[in-house]
């Protein structure tokens, strides 16, 4: 091996000083400008890890409360305005209640109520239209007796009817200072008849209106016309007394063409023999309104109280039954007395057993 010149050696000893300089790191290194340091990882003691556990928990707990608060918030303003809403539908409600009036319910309860009820209730058109097209089935299987009750004028006189636990025709008197509620009473009927006042030979009463054998026609259409505002489901009336007026043919003839004018069937009570009801129909023929009696003409086969006794009105009924077993049908009439409504309700298993039926006035089916 050559041996190296001292200039040599020289420059390698300078080179591994240089290098020996550049590889020893310096404690501590230059801050770099306008740069942001890189985080150091370090690991953190037991203290550091508990305040930062307790910084956690602090805004843990600060959040959950937030958290609770907000829902808290919330809630009460969703209560309030619930409540709000259910405070105006009540106010709505009662104000809607307080300014219109109820009406009354329908089919009232004469017996549960010592006031006069209303006016039943009225069907919805379109199942009256259907009522009025259906064609009633005339048949029946039993004779048929229709009792009416005359001069019914009160509510009391109206209940004790109801006691009688079978068909009752009531009868009405016309609304007057003596019987101003019969119209309310007979709203709440099943079905009514009125008692029309006709003028008698020898009897008057001043508390009704009546009708007498010398009135005008335009006087008893008057008189017809103002019964039926009152009453404006009437289709049967009867006569009260009359002995003078239904034998005068043309008061007859006035008033039963009137009543056909206004689709109202007469029944004559017969008080007496004379009366031309019978001549009237015979005159002038006459398509009966109701389309189950093949005949305008109703008058009464029997009256059950001219005698106020419970046995000799309870023989007037087994009359007035047999009478039905052979013609049919019967009509009967009788008067609000006790001794009559006691005789027909003792009465009641007879008649079931009988083998006949009873029905209203409008009931009777007459081929």
């Amino acid at each position: 091996m050559n041996k190296l010149n001292p200039i040599t050696i020289g420059i390698i000893a300078l080179l591994l000083v240089l290098l020996v300089f550049n590889f020893i790191p310096n404690e501590e290194p230059k801050p770099t400008q306008n740069k942001t340091p890189k985080a150091v990882e370090t690991k953190p003691n037991a203290q550091d890890t508990k305040d930062t556990k307790d910084t956690k928990d602090t805004k843990d707990t600060k959040d959950t409360k937030d958290t609770k608060d907000t829902k808290d918030t919330k809630d009460t303003k969703d209560t309030k305005e619930i409540n709000n809403v259910l405070i105006q539908k009540n106010l709505d409600f009662l104000k809607e209640n307080l300014s219109t009036p109820k009406q009354q319910d329908s089919q009232p309860k004469i017996k549960s109520s010592p006031t006069i009820p209303q006016t039943t209730p009225i069907q919805p058109k379109e199942q009256e239209t259907n009522t009025a097209k259906t064609t009633p089935i005339c048949q029946k299987t039993k004779p048929q007796l229709a009792i009416i009750i005359d001069d019914v004028s009160n509510y009391e006189q109206y209940r004790r009817l109801q006691e009688i636990p079978y068909k009752i025709t009531p009868s009405f008197f016309p609304k007057t200072i003596a019987s101003k509620n019969t119209p309310k009473i007979a709203a709440t009927a099943p079905f009514y008849m009125v008692h029309l006042p006709l003028e008698a030979l020898n009897f008057y009463q001043k508390e009704h209106l009546w009708l007498f054998s010398d009135d005008s026609k335009q006087t008893i259409q008057d008189r017809i016309q103002a019964i039926k505002k009152d009453f404006p489901n009437l289709t049967y009336i009867n006569n009260h007394t009359g002995s003078k007026f239904t034998q005068n043919l043309q008061a007859m003839q006035n008033l039963l063409t009137i009543l056909n004018e206004n689709n109202i069937t007469f029944v004559d009570s017969r008080t007496t023999p004379k009366t031309k009801t019978a001549l009237y129909y015979k005159n002038n023929p006459t398509k009966s309104l109701n389309p189950c009696q093949n005949t305008p003409f109703l008058e009464r086969n029997v009256f059950l109280d001219n005698e106020l006794d419970i046995s000799k009105i309870t023989q007037n009924l087994i009359k007035a039954i047999e009478t039905a077993k052979i013609k049919g049908y019967a009509i009967a009439i009788g008067h609000p007395h006790k001794e009559t409504i006691l005789a027909l309700k003792n009465a009641s298993e007879y008649l079931q057993k009988s083998g006949i039926e009873a029905v209203y006035i409008n009931e009777l089916i007459i081929p």
